[in-house]
Formats: structure tokens, sequence, C-alpha cells
């Protein structure tokens, strides 16, 4: 897998090459709360009307908000991989080589006191274990919480902390507590308002795990039912993070601290008839929620086009800590700071070598090359890419416009994938063709 090569690349700095990341001493504690497969809306301070997360909410109500945070882009069904690995490293996952500190080294030389506890699985362990305390808490946030209840009890007061939260929830199969099931009943969840009961064409990847949770064609009972369990694991999620939120408070540690809210990646959950992470929609694999909340951080709603591995030198920022050179990420501290509207003009997101797309502040184009298909989209119009406009004659301008401006990204980040081959694949795609072929391949045997 290609993702390991890349680790092999970035993990080893020697931490006496870190020196002059060690002063000046961090002016506040930092607390990362990163859930598994968040979507971009799915906390009630976001406007979310069903899910509840009153603990996030109250934590975030005068926090600054980026609505337009994604995942670069990911060479692996297991989204969470890359993008953990981004946050790590503050590159790109197609970086191919760096000599960078990683975000663990980093905190260790400005002199935090740090512990990670979450799952192992798909995660760059080899990174991870720079902190000061690595766990794998396994499957439940409440065994996570506990480990960073205790060390905040341990280290309180003696250094600033640095607590990372990375349990599982609200990944599949979406764990919570029969008292957060019986909060959302299914018949009481409305369907997304772009639901299909299948995708229409052949985006690359329609036979992954994530798309065989739920038969397919999809259907309002199957669906809600397991929107119904994701809001309940969410809900759990902000349970124990409430519990981590009282612990500091407890600590007399909360006042002094900077806590930053995401998701590693997002997730489709009836949308366009997905219900994975390995597609380029809106609310599909790499738009995610991101949100800052503590001292010296107004309260803000931005719209700035940002991608995740920028919390990494934006902590720093924040936290008063020297920020490592040559990372991809730019802070976001200006932005925050009210000090400019956006670090960048416009994104670029990938999915292995079947989905590539660009997007500014109004316009979006997806690119599947293996099917030789495009898209379009408004997104001021079209929020949620219910109209495709690549096939009308006067999108002709902007979609070579947005081709072009592809291409130069592409360059610039070192993506070899073409946005043509020579033989495309049919677009053609619906369950019933999948059956047939899985039939006449068991006649054959």
């Amino acid at each position: 897998m290609k993702i390991l090569n890349t680790l092999a690349h970035l993990v080893v700095v020697p931490l006496t090459a870190l020196c002059a990341l060690a002063a000046p001493s961090p002016k506040y504690n930092v607390v990362f709360l990163l859930a598994d497969d968040l979507r971009p809306d799915c906390l009630g301070v976001l406007g979310h009307s069903i899910v509840k997360t009153p603990n996030l909410d109250k934590l975030l109500a005068n926090g600054f908000i980026f609505r337009n945070a994604y995942v670069l882009g990911a060479n692996t069904g297991a989204v969470c991989t890359p993008s953990r690995t981004m946050i790590q490293t503050g590159q790109s996952y197609l970086c191919k080589n760096s000599s960078t500190p990683t975000l663990a080294q980093t905190v260790k030389a400005a002199g935090f006191a740090s512990i990670r506890s979450g799952k192992s699985d798909n995660n760059p362990t080899k990174m991870d274990v720079d902190f000061d305390r690595h766990v794998d808490g396994g499957t439940d946030a409440k065994v996570n919480a506990d480990n960073l209840i205790e060390f905040i009890k341990e280290h309180a007061g003696k250094k600033p902390l640095f607590l990372y939260f990375a349990p599982h929830e609200p990944h599949d199969p979406q764990h919570a507590t029969e008292e957060f099931y019986r909060m959302y009943k299914p018949a009481d969840i409305p369907l997304p308002v772009n639901f299909l009961p299948f995708h229409p064409f052949d985006n690359g990847e329609m036979r992954i795990r994530d798309e065989r949770t739920l038969p397919s064609p999809r259907t309002r009972e199957s669906v809600t039912g397991k929107l119904a369990r994701y809001y309940a694991s969410t809900s759990y999620f902000d349970q124990q993070a409430g519990r981590i939120i009282d612990a500091l408070k407890q600590a007399g540690q909360f006042d002094n601290t900077i806590f930053i809210v995401a998701g590693d990646n997002g997730l489709s959950l009836g949308e366009h008839g997905l219900l994975g992470k390995q597609n380029l929609y809106e609310f599909g694999g790499m738009h995610v929620p991101l949100i800052f909340a503590g001292p010296g951080i107004p309260k803000g709603d931005s719209q700035a086009l940002v991608y995740l591995f920028e919390l990494y030198p934006t902590l720093c920022d924040l936290a008063g800590v020297g920020v490592p050179a040559g990372l991809d990420a730019k802070s976001l501290a200006p932005v925050i700071k009210g000090e400019q509207p956006k670090v960048r003009d416009y994104l670029f997101t990938a999915y292995k070598d079947c989905q590539r797309s660009i997007r500014d502040d109004r316009w979006k184009l997806i690119r599947y090359p293996l099917i030789n298909k495009t898209q379009l989209f408004d997104l001021q119009a079209d929020p949620h890419e219910m109209n495709d406009l690549a096939d009308k004659p006067e999108s002709a301008d902007k979609i070579k416009e947005l081709t072009a401006l592809l291409e130069k990204t592409r360059k610039e980040y070192g993506d070899n994938a073409p946005l043509n081959v020579a033989n495309p694949t049919p677009a053609e795609w619906n369950p019933s063709l999948v059956k047939n072929k899985s039939k006449k391949k068991a006649e054959a045997e």
C-alpha cells in the first residue's frame, strides 16, 4: 500500500533537531477531539436539527467554525489512514519525502505532557508512539475518555497538557449504549434531500465494504435505521467528550485550554445512493467539521476553503509553539484572528486513481477518468449537488477553466494519476448489473 511507503519517509526525525521548537513554552493546554467518520454538519452547534450533542454544543458555542474543511484525499478505501497521517505530518498524502517533524514530536519538544488514546486500526501508530503516552483504547469511547481523565489527574498543573481523543465512534457499527439508541427512532428521521436508491454510474468504488453495509437498492427503512444508529453513536461520543471537559474543569485547567473538534473524514449515508467515504461529494468522504474554541479564539463562522491537516500549524500558532518549516499545511490563525479572510483560493481533492475534484468559492468539478465522466456543480445554488451542469452547452468554458486549474494543482501536489485514460470502462451502473454479473460468474464456475 502506497501510504506505508509515505510513512517510511516521514516518521523519523531526531528529537535533537527539534530544539528550536521547544521555546517558547506553550501558553495553553490543547485538547483535540477527533471523531471517526463525522459528517460535516453532524453536531447541534453546526445547525443539525436531529442529533443531540449538548456537551460539544456548549463547549463550541463561542468557537470558530470552518464550514469548508476537507481531507485532501486518499489512496486507500480506509480514508482515515491517510487523513490521520496528514494530521500528524502537516503534509499531503502525495508527499514523497519530508524531514519535517510529526505533530507528536513537535508537542513533545515543546514541553507538553501528551497522550493519544483511540483506535489503532487504520491509523499511523508508528507516529503516535512519540506522544508521551499512546494507548490503544479499543472500540469504546468511554475507555478512551477514562485514559485521558486519568492522565489529566496525573499531570494537570505540572506541564501544559496535549490530549488527543480519537475513539472509534461514530464509525460503523455505530457503537453506543442502549440509552443513546433509544433516543433516535428511524421512523422520525428524514432521508437526505439528495437520497437515491443507488448511485447512477460507476464511480470506481461501488463494491467496497462501506457500500455493502446495506443492500442495494437502498430503502427508506434501511437508511433511516443506519442514520438512527449513527446519531446515537455521535451522541455517545459527545457524552464521553463531556467527561473529559468536566475533568479539566475539576483540575482547574478548562479556562486555559484550546479545543479542536473535527472528523477524520466524512461519510455518505444515502446521499446519491452512497454509504461510504470513497467519493468526493460534499456529503461524502472528504468534507469534515473543524471547530476551534478556547482562550483568544473569537466566535466566528468562516466559509474559507481549508484542509483538515491545517490544524497542525494552527494549533502551534494558537498555543504559542513554533511551527516547523516545510509543511504543506497553512496556519488558519490569521483567519481565526480576522487578519485575512482565507488562506487558499481553491481546493483539490482526490480518491485513488478514479476520482479527482477541484472547487472554488462557488464552482465544483469532479472528474472520473476511468469512465471519462465529468460533473459540474454550482454549490451556491445547489449545495447538495443535485443538478449536474456538465452537459449544458453554456458550461463548456467553466469546465475548461476548472479542468486547467485541476491539472495545475495536481502537478503542484505531485499527483501522477491521469485525468484521461486510453480505454475508459462503461459508466453504467445499477444493482441489477452487479447481480447479473455475479449470477453469470457463478454459472461459469
